[in-house]
């Protein structure tokens, strides 16, 4: 009997990582999508006071989201963000020392990866949900004004929480629908007078769900 035991725990221990592969490699999540986000973003705090205050009409961002659960999905999402503005008249510090005087030009990059989760409320066509990124945004800063010229770069934390909707417009195997969201994107980026390079942004996307 005791050789018996044995015999099977040893069986069992050899055939739990292959059922436990078997098992890892059969896994589909409920559903999946895939969204292509055009954005909206309007600098806030210090960016806007010291930096740039227009508005950016050149984004865009790539998710991907699996349903994990009948509510909750995982993902990530890769996006670009570019702010400009030129100042007819501008006074700045030089670094050696002293001020100069004339016309300005900034823009700042920012490119973005992050990781997701999503919560969702209703079933159906409209789907509201929260969520939110986490992960690190590339940012780079430039100014110039006649011949001096400034850049700073560097990889910063990003965080960003939004309230979006889903509609679908067309159900099947596959289906296809449009992205509403309402997104802030705080960013511990910092150059020249800016504390952390944030934004607000109004997201309109399509996506593909299958």
């Amino acid at each position: 009997m005791k050789t018996l035991i044995v015999r099977v725990a040893v069986l069992g221990a050899l055939l739990s990582p292959l059922a436990a592969r078997g098992q890892w490699e059969t896994y589909r999540p409920r559903q999946s999508m895939s969204i292509f986000n055009y954005e909206m973003s309007a600098p806030v705090g210090s960016m806007k006071d010291n930096y740039i205050k227009n508005t950016s009409w050149r984004g865009f961002s790539f998710e991907n989201r699996s349903m994990v659960s009948e509510r909750f999905s995982a993902g990530f999402a890769f996006g670009y963000n570019r702010f400009e503005q030129t100042y007819d008249l501008l006074t700045l510090d030089r670094p050696n020392g002293g001020v100069i005087s004339g016309p300005v030009y900034r823009y700042t990059d920012q490119l973005a990866v992050k990781a997701l989760v999503h919560a969702y409320f209703l079933d159906g066509p409209l789907r509201p949900y929260v969520g939110v990124g986490l992960g690190g945004v590339w940012s780079y800063a430039y100014s110039q004004t006649a011949d001096f010229a400034q850049a700073d770069d560097g990889f910063h934390f990003i965080a960003s929480p939004e309230l979006g909707l889903t509609f679908t417009a067309a159900r099947g195997a596959s289906s296809l629908g449009l992205n509403l969201a309402f997104r802030y994107n705080y960013t511990t980026a910092s150059y020249a007078k800016v504390t952390d390079a944030s934004n607000v942004a109004v997201v309109v996307g399509l996506f593909g769900a299958y």
